[in-house]
């Protein structure tokens, strides 16, 4: 049985993303479909690409993983980035199938990518607006056909890389940034467990939130009461801020295009 995976905005309320899946499963009945994340903020592209590079690495050798959510921004910063979202690639990373479009994926999710890229044929203009129905699943089919890649494809050294946050140290503080708020409203930072314990240690230290103080690290949700502040290193080893029976997201408001604020930076002070 073969694993396709859909990482979108497309979101659930409209009938696009069944679309897709009705026309997949038309032409190969057995094959199995998981959403990724298919209700990101709209154009929320480093927050989709940091959900796929979270599951990647529980799937198996061989799924294909759909990538169907672009990058906006002003043409004037796509042109410096060399993005461009009318261009589709094609890659195999540790025996998976990657499709996008020319917008920094590979990067964002593998700092140190290096395999080869293809750039996808396409037979009309038409097919951009919907892009992951009439591009994206005919490529599926091919590749569940094993049809030849030179026969769709052309290996390309030409694609925009981009590259996600990472967190930095000071003498005096370590600094990370928001990537992701769940469903709950946790927020997941670019911090990592390592570099907490390098730079902090045992260390006394103090997260500056807008209404509150954090100066202590805990192991799970269940470690503090209802309606209290937790913050823990997750499943990723990431540092994680929550409220439990809450969203964090209330206390930290995370930076995207479509807010008016700029809080979308974690600081943690330390203290010798």
């Amino acid at each position: 049985m073969s694993i396709i995976t859909i990482t979108t905005d497309l979101g659930y309320r409209d009938p696009y993303l069944a679309m897709v899946k009705g026309l997949l499963y038309s032409k190969h009945p057995t094959i199995k479909i998981v959403d990724v994340a298919c209700d990101v903020n709209s154009h929320a592209h480093n927050e989709a690409a940091f959900a796929l590079k979270s599951a990647l690495p529980y799937f198996p050798e061989g799924t294909i993983h759909l990538f169907a959510v672009k990058f906006l921004n002003s043409s004037d910063t796509i042109n410096n980035l060399e993005v461009d979202n009318t261009r589709y690639l094609l890659s195999i990373y540790k025996g998976q199938y990657i499709i996008c479009p020319d917008n920094g994926l590979f990067t964002l999710i593998d700092k140190g990518f290096d395999e080869k890229v293809y750039q996808l044929y396409f037979e009309s203009n038409q097919q951009h607006s919907f892009y992951l129905r009439d591009i994206f699943t005919g490529i599926v089919n091919k590749l569940l056909l094993n049809t030849p890649l030179e026969e769709f494809c052309v290996e390309t050294q030409n694609y925009c890389l981009l590259y996600a946050h990472e967190s930095f140290s000071t003498p005096g503080n370590l600094q990370g940034k928001v990537l992701y708020e769940d469903d709950f409203g946790n927020l997941i930072t670019s911090i990592t467990k390592d570099e907490f314990e390098t730079h902090v240690g045992n260390k006394r230290f103090s997260i500056n939130l807008p209404s509150l103080n954090i100066d202590k690290i805990h192991q799970t949700y269940d470690d503090v009461k209802m309606g209290d502040v937790v913050c823990f290193f997750n499943s990723m080893n990431l540092l994680e801020i929550a409220s439990v029976g809450q969203a964090a997201s209330k206390i930290v408001i995370k930076r995207n295009v479509f807010s008016k604020y700029k809080i979308d930076k974690i600081i943690i002070d330390i203290y010798d």
